[in-house]
């Protein structure tokens, strides 16, 4: 985890913040924008704690994911909004100014966005208060999944908004706490393609698995920059994990993911050699492929089809009731049983009447 990054909490400390970001609503909500990096790194623990305490919170709206994705990709000016009620933190917005617009951290590379608040909080109040807060006028939401209550209210007074699907992220339901079988989940041409495929890996010297640990993730997420270069060359282009500043966030994010224990990381070799790292996340109700890479060399062994089989078996022993595939309708996904959920975007305008 990168230095000074803690997400230990003593109760009752009110993090670092900037006072000229600050206003307070009928509710007794109280917004404080943090402002600085030092800032955002004092709300870390407290933020983390409130994560573990909101229904339907995802990886991606834990401090572990959202404050490295702003040191690697940091433009604009950060406000990230801490909503309060006395000295109890209640909610963070994590969002950044770019000329008159807000968005929240994480956009352009997390596939699942939404803002992190205990279910009484009034959204949208706290929301109607961000033009005077900020001097703002634009504030998007996107990449917001279905059950979040960013969609649940209509737009503060005085504002305007648009709001409708941009993307689908499939997802395989994973059953009823009592079905945990991997191959009752399964389509039956997909549970066959696997058994087939384990057996033609096992003929090749057979299939051994590691799953990370903080001390082992930073490994196999090396591993997993050389698969994914290796596998995108073959076709002539550079790959999604071949900027250096992707690269770092990666770096920073992955052990703070499982010192949280968020990660869900496994490497795959077959008769001893590298052949797949897979990538993913998960909270206990779900399960989320981020992203794989296998070795192109081993491609006839299906080390991609085992490494999401492996995921699905963890996530099924975990007790998570969904395996999320995230963004894109790739043709392997429907294969695994997935069905399509729409990722959605809401753009509030201040000014112009609701």
């Amino acid at each position: 985890m990168p230095s000074g990054l803690s997400f230990r909490h003593t109760p009752a400390t009110i993090p670092g913040s900037d006072a000229s970001g600050e206003a307070s609503g009928a509710s007794g909500v109280r917004i404080v924008a943090a402002r600085s990096d030092a800032a955002l790194e004092a709300l870390a623990a407290p933020w983390a704690a409130l994560w573990r305490r909101v229904p339907n919170a995802t990886p991606f709206q834990h401090p572990a994911w959202l404050i490295p994705w702003w040191r690697a990709f940091a433009h604009g000016e950060l406000w990230v909004l801490a909503l309060y009620r006395r000295v109890r933190l209640v909610g963070v917005l994590p969002l950044y100014r770019e000329g008159d617009r807000l968005m929240p951290l994480g956009a352009g590379i997390t596939d699942l966005l939404d803002a992190l608040v205990e279910p009484e909080v009034p959204l949208a109040e706290v929301l109607g208060a961000v033009p005077d807060l900020t001097g703002c006028g634009v504030l998007e939401f996107p990449a917001l999944p279905p059950w979040s209550r960013l969609l649940r209210f209509g737009p503060p007074p005085g504002w305007r908004e648009t709001c409708g699907a941009t993307d689908v992220c499939p997802f395989l339901p994973l059953g009823t706490a009592g079905e945990r079988d991997l191959a009752a989940v399964l389509p039956a041409a997909q549970a066959r393609n696997l058994r087939h495929t384990g057996r033609r890996a096992e003929r090749a010297g057979g299939v051994a698995v590691e799953n990370a640990t903080p001390h082992t993730a930073g490994g196999m997420l090396e591993d997993l920059f050389r698969l994914h270069a290796a596998r995108w060359a073959g076709r002539g282009e550079p790959g999604v994990l071949a900027d250096p500043a992707v690269q770092a966030f990666h770096r920073a994010a992955v052990p703070a993911l499982a010192e949280a224990g968020l990660l869900r990381m496994h490497r795959l070799h077959i008769g001893g050699r590298l052949a797949a790292v897979h990538y993913g996340l998960g909270d206990g109700r779900r399960a989320y492929y981020y992203l794989g890479g296998f070795d192109p060399e081993l491609a006839a062994q299906g080390p991609g089809v085992l490494a999401v089989g492996h995921a699905i078996a963890e996530a099924l022993a975990e007790g998570a009731a969904e395996f999320h595939f995230l963004r894109g309708r790739e043709a392997y996904k429907y294969k695994w049983g997935a069905v399509d959920q729409p990722s959605l975007t809401r753009r509030f305008t201040a000014g112009g009447g609701a």
